[in-house]
Formats: structure tokens, C-alpha cells, sequence
């Protein structure tokens, strides 16, 4: 859960006797509404060690004093418990301002770097103008500055919030759109594996991961058990081997397409001439389509729609609804341009756009996206080969268990 966003520039406060006492000033201090830390006691937060040693993680290599130059650095706070993603910019005539996110240890910040990146592009124009006026003393230019500076933080934090409360179909979305959580779910489609085991394969692949936050939403989604093996002594050395956790596959997982039934019945009823143009579109896409021949890297850019808020409020109120390309309602953020909401769905075959007998235009949702579970009966081979070589008596046992009591079990999206 993001706490706050917090922005400061950097001042170096130079004293009449030549010394000098360097200071971060804040600009503006936005917090999330619920958030226990503010104004008064932000420093309980972020300290001022660490803002400095962040500061100076972020101008490494930066030599030279006047130029711009800005970078984006992801980190966790040494002095209290909260991950961050700051922002630096230095700005042309050498001034510089540190923009920093903060978030709970337990977020996946990796989440939220499209959307704090997308703040640092338009706060890179922002702190220019902010350093003109400065310099300009253009006082009624400044006020107005710190306004649209604040509001941009506000916003940042609402989107951020809009993506932290994820339904079922954006955790299975959260999935596909990890490279380490494709490389659980493909490790586990082979047979149950350790937590041991797991941290090592993985590490292989990105040496920096915290394993209980991937396994947050298959666990979530009842895909996966978490389970303790106590595992058996060695006859011949006394020591306990195979002892520890155990993660378990008890359904399979896929995000597939599927006509948009609501579409059709309602075109079908209210426009037949449309209806026929549109049937023949969907049919002509699903004679092609295979979900377990679609390529991973289709299903993985799918997902990384479904992350994106505006993308996501957009596609759900198309589940429901088609409209003339002219007067498509305004749901999204200020920020986001429709134009580009319609041109990311239509490339992947989400949206289309057909043409009435009247010449006008219309976009209506083409291909639905759902998550379905498939219970994995082709694991029940794979345990009993890997019981010859790889695991034990009692994680080949406590994995047939599993299958068998989980089998009834429904996900619901």
C-alpha cells in the first residue's frame, strides 16, 4: 500500500563563513487519505539518512554541475521498513529535486513503475518551469506551479490505489505478466518442488525476488498449496532429509478469449444489420483461434493491458456496451487519451470497429478475456516418474491428496 509521495529539492544552503549545509527542502507532501503518516510527522518515514543516501544513489556519475538529467531508482529504506521508487531530476540551470514514493515492504513496487513513470515525465517539464520562476521570482506563477505539483502527486497516489485493489481477472493478469511467476507456474506444471528448490531456480532468473510476494496471487486464487514435509532421517548419515516447504499445483491457470455473448444477444435484438457484420467478424477470429496454441508473449501483452487502469475500466465497460466511435463515454482519467485506450485493445484483437449501413462507425468489443482453471490431471503421470527420481514418498503422497480434495474446489472471476 503506498503511504505517500514526497517531493524536495536539494539546496546547498552555502554560510557566510564559506561552509556549506546542505538541506532538502519539501515542496509537497501528498499522503494517501488513510495514511497515518503527514505533514507533521513524515520524518518517521523517511528520515533525513535516508533521503540522503538515496540522493546519492541517484547522481552517481554525475559530474558536471549544470545540465539536465534524471533517472528513476527503485530501492528499500535502510532506516525504516518501506520500499521506494524515487525520482531525481536535475534540471538545466543545475537545480535538483528528489521525488520519492513510498510504499509497504510487503508491494510489489514493480507493479506501479509504469504509473510513477508516467508522473516523472510530466513533473520533468514541471520542475523546469518551477526553477524558472524561482529564478524569475514570479510569484503568482510559483503558487500555480506548486498547484499542478500537488495535484499531480494526488494523482499518482489514486492511481496507484486503483491498481492495489486488483479483482481476480487483473491477479491472473498479474500472473502472465511476470516472468517469475510463468517460471513457478511452468516449474510446478512438472511436479510439487521446495521452497528451497524454487528460491534457486529463480535466482537463476532475477537474482532479487521475494518469493512470498509471487506466490501471493496464485495462492489467492486457490491455484496453489503452501504445504510442510517433514521429510525422513538417512539411514546411513542420521541426518533429516527432504524437511521443509512444500509448494503444490492443485489447479492449472490460463487467460483465454471467448466471444462477447452479451454483445452479440443485444446486437442481434436492437441492430440485425450490424449484428450480421459483427457475427462474421468474431467467427472469422475464433475459426483461427487455439487458446493452448496462442503464443505466451500474446497472452503476457494481454495482461499488461489488463494492469493498466484506464485500459482496464475501458475494456469492462465494452464487456457491456458498444458505441459509436463519436460518442464513446468519458470513465478514464484525465490523462489518458481514448484514442490510444481503443488503438491498444483493437491490435490485440480485444476491440473492433465495423461500419453500419449508414456509414457510421462503431466499436464493440471482438474477443472477451477470462481466466479459466483446468484441473491438472496431467500432473498424476509426472508425480508417480517424479517419485522414481526427484521427490519423496511424502510429497508424491500429500500431492495426490491434495488433487483429490481440492478437485470440487471452483475459482470464480
Amino acid at each position: 500500500m503506498i503511504q505517500g509521495i514526497l517531493s524536495f529539492s536539494f539546496n546547498l544552503n552555502e554560510k557566510p563563513s564559506g561552509e556549506i549545509d546542505p538541506e532538502f527542502d519539501p515542496i509537497q507532501l501528498q499522503f494517501r487519505e488513510d495514511s497515518e503518516f503527514g505533514e507533521s510527522n513524515y520524518q518517521d518515514m523517511l528520515i533525513k539518512n535516508d533521503i540522503f543516501a538515496t540522493y546519492y544513489q541517484q547522481i552517481t556519475g554525475l559530474f558536471r554541475r549544470k545540465y539536465d538529467y534524471s533517472n528513476v531508482y527503485f530501492g528499500t529504506l535502510k532506516e525504516t521498513p518501506f520500499q521506494i521508487i524515487s525520482y531525481f531530476k536535475q534540471v538545466s540551470d543545475g537545480s535538483q529535486y528528489l521525488t520519492i514514493s513510498i510504499f509497504d515492504l510487503d508491494d510489489e513496487i514493480e507493479l506501479f513503475r509504469d504509473i510513477i513513470t508516467d508522473m516523472t515525465e510530466r513533473l520533468d517539464d514541471l520542475f523546469e518551469k518551477l526553477s524558472l520562476a524561482r529564478e524569475k521570482k514570479q510569484l503568482e506563477k510559483l503558487t500555480n506551479l506548486n498547484i499542478r505539483l500537488k495535484n499531480e502527486l494526488k494523482f499518482a497516489i489514486f492511481q496507484v490505489d486503483r491498481l492495489s485493489n486488483l479483482d481476480n481477472v487483473q491477479k491472473v493478469a498479474l500472473i502472465y505478466n511476470n516472468k517469475l511467476r510463468i517460471e513457478i507456474l511452468d516449474q510446478l506444471r512438472e511436479f510439487p518442488i521446495s521452497r528451497e528448490h524454487l528460491k534457486r531456480k529463480l535466482q537463476n532468473v532475477n537474482p532479487t525476488f521475494n518469493l512470498d510476494i509471487l506466490l501471493r496471487p496464485l495462492s489467492e486464487l486457490n491455484v496453489i498449496r503452501r504445504d510442510w514435509i517433514k521429510g525422513e532421517r538417512d539411514d546411513e548419515t542420521g541426518q533429516i532429509k527432504n524437511r521443509g516447504e512444500y509448494i503444490f499445483l492443485i489447479k492449472d491457470i490460463m487467460l483465454v478469449r471467448t466471444p462477447s455473448q452479451t454483445t452479440l444477444d443485444s446486437l442481434q435484438e436492437s441492430k440485425p444489420n450490424l449484428y450480421n457484420i459483427y457475427k462474421q467478424k468474431v467467427d472469422e477470429y475464433f475459426a483461427q483461434y487455439d487458446p493452448f496454441k496462442e503464443p505466451l508473449e500474446d497472452k503476457q501483452k494481454v495482461a499488461s493491458l489488463m494492469l493498466n487502469p484506464d485500459i482496464y475500466d475501458f475494456f469492462l465497460l465494452m464487456r457491456n456496451h458498444y458505441y459509436p466511435t463519436k460518442k464513446i463515454p468519458k470513465i478514464f482519467s484525465e490523462f489518458a487519451v481514448t484514442e490510444v485506450l481503443i488503438k491498444n485493445l483493437t491490435d490485440l484483437g480485444i476491440l473492433t470497429q465495423i461500419e453500419d449501413d449508414e456509414g457510421e462507425e462503431w466499436i464493440l468489443l471482438l474477443t472477451d478475456v477470462k481466466p479459466i482453471t483446468i484441473f491438472p490431471e496431467y500432473l498424476l503421470p509426472k508425480i508417480r516418474e517424479a517419485y522414481k527420481f526427484t521427490i519423496n514418498y511424502q510429497v508424491a503422497k500429500k500431492a495426490y491428496d491434495l488433487l483429490e480434495v481440492t478437485y470440487p474446489e471452483k475459482v470464480e472471476f
